[in-house]
């Protein structure tokens, strides 16, 4: 340990590792199913992990990852048709927006709520000022690369976040993959 070390790096790290073991073991078990999308959307979650869908064979694949350092691992979940409610997100800024620490930051755009075969549920956010979201093809799509990625790479830090200017267009793509 250095002089400089942070001692809860070393859990940080170790929590990574585990995620990509979990990532790479999952990307094996899709290839074997053959399951190769032209296209996959992935939208950040509030537990830091992410949702993906993507349409392939006639059916919806909807991919639910762990959060970091969660016990749980990802999840797949095939369906004809998902039973999707689309819920519309505005928070209005508040005191400075958010500028320099004061207030709220605002926030803006669409969440879809899945609702699983299991009777729970999926969140798929596309927010500004809250979430990012990513649609990859598949020679790029960081989930599905059978290879460990470099280092303790985390699949979120390839999203970006949402832009406002943009929200109009991200959110007309999601209705594509899932409505």
């Amino acid at each position: 340990m250095g002089l400089f070390s942070d001692p809860g790096d070393a859990e940080r790290r170790e929590k990574l590792k585990q995620l990509e073991d979990k990532r790479v073991e999952f990307a094996q078990a899709l290839s074997n199913r053959g399951f190769k999308p032209e296209r996959m959307l992935f939208a950040q979650t509030e537990n830091g992990g992410f949702t993906a869908i993507a349409r392939f064979a006639g059916k919806q694949w909807l991919v639910i990852s762990p959060g970091l350092g969660a016990d749980g691992a990802f999840r797949l979940e095939i369906s004809d048709r998902f039973d999707v409610r689309r819920e519309e997100v505005l928070v209005k800024s508040e005191g400075m927006g958010g500028m320099l620490g004061f207030g709220k930051k605002g926030e803006r755009g669409v969440d879809y709520v899945v609702t699983l075969p299991d009777g729970g549920e999926a969140h798929l956010p596309f927010v500004f000022g809250r979430s990012c979201w990513a649609e990859f093809d598949l020679k790029r799509n960081p989930l599905l690369n059978l290879k460990r990625r470099r280092g303790n790479a985390n699949v979120v830090w390839d999203l970006k976040p949402v832009d406002a200017v943009e929200l109009e267009k991200i959110v007309a793509l999601a209705d594509g993959y899932i409505l």
